[in-house]
Parts: structure tokens; sequence; C-alpha cells
């Protein structure tokens, strides 16, 4: 039912004018109009408000004697609600509706209303006693209409009007909402079950065409906010909610911004995969993309002073580089950090919570640290890290005065500044020890040595530095200082195991090279004394 319609406003009020009035007497003798119609003599009709200053030649250039009027237009014999397209059924006689004469070839729709006017619409007949349709509640409220079980002509009939139509049933099928048994008529109202257009899409089965967009989200939560319907599938019930609320919503019902996003902009509307489907538009990998076809679009964004780069950024920061590229699921997107259906951009104070969401032992370090006491005007994870665009972090953040390094607000020689670097020097000791440990793991596992306590020794100092790395934003020398302590510690003693090792290797391989010549000097001596004895024996 996804036609093409003009205002219900347009419709009822623009195009629906009352036909001109013919002069009901002859003309003969009678020419000056306004000298009755003026006064209104004799219980002639008195000339409207809006036709002072006409003239008696202007009168009937309209108005003509009811013996000359050519036959009145046909009445439209149906309601314009939902079905102002007139050239959707009149061109093809959809429905066993009238087919346009050729001699209105190239008319449009709005040309048809200007001798066309409503008549009393039809009204649908009785329909067959059914399951009671339900009681109106406050919005959100399903739309009521007659409901026929395993019947639904809507589609049988638009699949036959064109290739759009076709597609759009197509989509439908294919949807979470088909095999749910969501119809037509939940979306649209109508009679599902009629064989007629005027009855099928009569206002009395509750037609509405397609919704007003504002009214959109209400018109989904009548059933996605029903705890009983949507228990079974165990889906939440509060998205609606979280809309109103949410920067979407405000701007939709608070001032009445048509341009913002709604339901079917994110879930489609005939086509509604489920939101694991991986074709879906709100699957996680394609959220990055979903949001930029608006947050992109320069024209869209100007009114609201909002930039347009975010999308570019994301795909080249670590985040994107893991959603986009290696299809990392745990990696965030937009809906990760601003929210889903209640979307709204975190405030620079609830910063560090959003990215604590994931990133939990940093949050504790950070909050115990001075930039966290410093509160709103204390640095952010954004402020070091970036927003959209955020690169993998090393310790060159901790040199230099560029943005996001720590000599932006600390100047080296400064005490914070000097501890800063006393940071660095501890976390890069630990990193740059544990590298070597690795390495002579790695040696001594190549030749054939058992190293599985040294891989377990390894896996705590990694745990170290990680933690390590995590408590400088806690910015206290002391405590990342008795981390990297730690980590150093387990890497030495993995060293100093490896390089046991590696001598036992060397040992072995002497060991092994000595016996493989003494090996090779007996059986050298015992094949001499077999040749000698046998040549003996030959006599």
């Amino acid at each position: 039912m996804a036609f093409v319609f003009l205002s219900l406003a347009i419709a009822g009020d623009v195009y629906a004018q009352p036909p001109i009035p013919t002069i009901p007497h002859s003309l003969e003798g009678r020419a000056a109009c306004l000298a009755c119609h003026e006064a209104g003599v004799g219980g002639a009709p008195v000339i409207p408000a809006n036709h002072t200053g006409r003239t008696n030649e202007m009168c009937t250039t309209c108005h003509v004697a009811a013996s000359e009027a050519p036959p009145q237009p046909p009445l439209i014999p149906h309601t314009l609600v939902g079905r102002s397209d007139c050239l959707f059924c009149h061109e093809k006689g959809v429905g066993g509706a009238t087919v346009i004469p050729s001699d209105h070839a190239g008319r449009t729709s709005e040309t048809c209303r200007n001798c066309h006017q409503p008549g009393a619409p039809i009204e649908a007949p009785p329909t067959p006693a059914g399951p009671p349709t339900p009681t109106p509640v406050p919005i959100p409220t399903p739309i009521v209409h007659p409901v026929r079980r395993g019947q639904n002509t809507c589609a049988t009939c638009h699949r036959t009007l064109d290739e759009k139509q076709a597609r759009i049933v197509d989509e439908w099928e294919k949807s979470i909402h088909a095999a749910r048994n969501v119809s037509c008529a939940d979306c649209h109202g109508g009679d599902p079950g009629a064989e007629g257009i005027n009855e099928s899409m009569a206002p009395a089965a509750g037609y509405i065409g397609v919704p007003d967009r504002v009214k959109v989200p209400g018109l989904c939560a009548s059933c996605h906010a029903d705890p009983v319907r949507m228990r079974q599938y165990d889906l939440p019930t509060d998205q609606f909610a979280k809309y109103q609320e949410s920067i979407h919503g405000r701007a939709l019902y608070e001032n009445g911004d048509p341009n913002v996003a709604t339901c079917v902009d994110c879930h489609g509307s005939h086509k509604v995969p489920e939101v694991n489907d991986p074709s879906a538009d709100v699957y996680p990998i394609n959220v990055p993309k979903l949001c930029a076809r608006c947050h992109a679009d320069e024209q869209l964004m100007a009114p609201y002073a909002i930039a347009t780069n975010q999308y570019d950024l994301y795909r080249k920061s670590v985040h994107g580089i893991a959603l986009l590229e290696r299809q990392d699921l745990r990696a965030p997107s937009c809906a990760t950090c601003h929210g889903t259906h209640g979307a709204a951009p975190p405030g620079f104070a609830e910063v560090a919570n959003v990215c604590g969401s994931c990133h939990s032992a940093t949050q504790d370090y950070y909050a115990r640290g001075a930039h966290a006491q410093a509160g709103d005007a204390g640095p952010k994870c954004v402020t070091c890290h970036g927003r959209y665009d955020v690169t993998k972090p090393d310790e060159s953040l901790f040199v230099g005065t560029e943005e996001r390094h720590c000599g932006n607000c600390h100047p080296p020689d400064s005490p914070i500044g000097k501890e800063v670097a006393q940071i660095r020097e501890a976390i890069l000791e630990a990193a740059a020890t544990l590298a070597k440990a690795e390495e002579l793991v790695s040696q001594a596992a190549s030749r054939g040595m058992i190293v599985a306590y040294e891989e377990t020794k390894l896996s705590e100092a990694r745990t170290g530095l990680i933690s390590a790395r995590a408590a400088q934003h806690q910015v206290a020398l002391d405590v990342v200082t008795k981390l990297t302590e730690a980590s150093v510690a387990a890497s030495q003693e993995v060293m100093e195991a490896a390089e046991q090792k590696l001598r036992e290797s060397v040992f072995r391989r002497q060991a092994m090279v000595v016996a493989v010549v003494a090996i090779s000097i007996t059986v050298g001596a015992l094949y001499s004394i077999k040749r000698e004895l046998d040549r003996r024996l030959e006599p």
C-alpha cells in the first residue's frame, strides 16, 4: 500500500472546490449582473466578498447559462484519504476503477481535481463476524482494522501493479514481520480480506495509507511496547520510551523536525530483517555506514551545525579498523557510545563512563587520579585519545608538546612533566625487558626445549605491563613503578630460565657431537676388526 500520497490537507481543502454555479435564467434583457446581485435584488445571490471589483463582463467569463453549460464532470465516488494519486488506479483501471479517457492524456492527479470533486464517500460493506478488534488505548495504539487470518488481498493486488509494488511485496514476504504474521493492514489499515479496492481501502476499515512520519514511532510501538506481545520473542519493550528521550525523538516531538531518524530509517519499512541478520542495516558492522547516511550529508546537517566527517575519521581509527576491516564485533560502533533508540551524544563529563564500559580497568585507575579529581576542568579520554579518530596509543604521547601529548598541558621541565618522563621510562623498560624475554623463550622452544614454565611467567610479566599501562591514567609514579618492577622481575626470571635452557641445549648438542664421534670411531674399529678376521679365515 505504498502509494505516492499527497497531503490530506491539500487533497481535502485545496482541490475540493465547489463547482461554479450556472446562470439559472436567460441573459436577454438581464445582462447587467451587478444590478441584481450586488444588493441581492429579488432574492438574487449576493456577490461574494472575494468577487469585489469584478464587472458584468467578467461575470460571464466563468458563469454560463444552464442551457449552455456542459455536463458536470463525474464526482469522485470515494474518499480522498490515502487515495489522492488518481493516476495510480485510473491509468490502468486497478480494482475496476474507470480508465482515463484518451482526451485526458497527459493530465496529472492535480489536474483531475480541478474538475472532479469529491462526492459522498462509499462506506465499506458490513464485514463478517471475526475475532474482536482491539479497544483503542492511549498512544501507542494499534490500527483497528478487520482481522482476516490467512488472507492478504493487499499483497495479491499490489504484486500485479508494477515493478515497484511487486518489489515491495517481495521485500515484505522476506521480512521478520511476515514471518511473525504482521501484515500490510497492521501498519496501513484496511480490510485484508476484501476483493474490491473501495472496500479494502475504506476509512471505515481503518485504512490510513502511508503513516504520517511523526506517527511512525508510535505505530511501531503499538506492538513493540506491548510486553505480552514481545515477551515470547524476548525483546525489550522500552524502545519507544527511550526514543522519546533521545536527541532524535525530542527533535521530532518537541520541534516537529521531520528530518530526524525514525524507526523505518534504521530498520526499514517493508524490508525489515532481524537485527542479527548480517544484511540488516542495524547489524553492528553496518551501523557506522547507516548513521553516515544522514550524518555525512553536509546539506542535511547544515541546520544543526554538526560536523560531517565522523565516518571518515572512524574508518581510520583503531575502533573502525577492528570493526570494519577485521570484523571484530567487540569493537565499538556509533551505537555503542551514543546509544540506539535512546541515541544522544555523551557530554564531556560522561565520556569517561562511556569509554569505561569497555575499558573498565583504565576507568578505575583514571577515577582515582588527579585528572578525574579536577572535575569538568580536567582532561577526559577524548582529550588525549580523540573522539572518532582514536589511534592506537603508545609511549610517544608522553613526550612532545603537540595536541593530545602530555607536554601540551605540562611543560617537560615542570615537576609533573618530570614525573611523566619517569613513568614513560618505567613502562619502556618493562616493555623492553619483556620483549627480550619473549625472544629468548622463542629461541629455546625452537631448539626443542620444554618452556611451559617460562610461558606461564611470561603471561605474568605481560599482565604486569598491561596493568602498568592502564595505571598510567592515575598519573601516579609509585603505582606505575610498582607494577613495572613486578613485570621486569618476572621477565628477568624468564630470561634467566631461558638462558639456562639455551646453555643446556648447547651442552646437549656438544655432548651429542662427542657421542656421535665416539660411536663412529667404535663402528670404524669394529669394521676393521671384522675385515681382518675375514681375511684370516679365507684359507
